[in-house]
């Protein structure tokens, strides 16, 4: 494997198997042999595209999804259990609100592509560790704050609001239909070898250096 890697990644910022596939693709960004680069390109995919823009009740939601409260208090211990072999802890009891994802997502557009991971990993804490509302202009020009994209959060709430960066969400939405694309994470190596669901760090390596 020389030269550079391209990865297109569809994930969604409330997805709890998009954050574990973060952190594989993070291990397996480290393990590259000297001498090749990643390119990670991210893309809008949103798990519940009709959502209000005020948010709906979580737990309301997920049973509904699911099937049951069987099935959501079990969905809930397997993030917990599969998150730990990433290192992530999931305090779902934090989480009330499953926001309509489109103003994170211009969060990212909005983002310098050398700064967007960072600021995913930031999303993706605030909402499985601290339960905070991402559908939140204001919530989300504030954790824009303090990882130091922006030093006027009023300003980035604005531009959000007005819908600066909607475009891509739109775009990536429109390239998940086009590739059939169900469900995330979803990966494009070399815009040509696709995986979909969360992979391991070998996993993803060996997708790198294939042909």
């Amino acid at each position: 494997m020389n030269g550079n890697v391209t990865i297109d990644v569809y994930m969604d910022t409330v997805c709890p198997w998009c954050r574990m596939g973060a952190a594989s693709l993070n291990a397996a960004l480290g393990e590259l042999p000297e001498g090749t680069t990643a390119t990670v390109r991210y893309h809008a995919y949103q798990l519940n595209p009709g959502i209000r823009p005020e948010g709906e009740d979580y737990r309301k939601v997920m049973i509904a999804r699911l099937g049951g409260t069987a099935q959501f208090e079990a969905r809930m211990k397997q993030y917990n259990e599969t998150g730990a072999h990433f290192g992530l802890r999931y305090n779902m009891d934090l989480v009330k609100v499953t926001p309509n994802t489109t103003l994170s997502h211009q969060l990212i557009a909005l983002t310098p592509a050398d700064r967007q991971s960072e600021l995913i990993d930031r999303l993706y804490t605030a909402y499985f560790e601290q339960g905070v509302d991402l559908g939140d202009a204001d919530e989300l020009a504030e954790i824009a704050r303090a990882a130091g994209i922006t030093d006027d959060p009023a300003a980035l709430k604005a531009r959000l609001l007005e819908g600066e960066g909607l475009e891509h969400v739109e775009a990536g939405q429109r390239s998940a239909r086009k590739l059939g694309i169900r469900g995330v994470p979803y990966y494009i190596i070399n815009e040509k070898t696709a995986l979909t669901g969360l992979q391991s760090p070998a996993d993803l390596l060996r997708a790198f250096g294939r042909p």
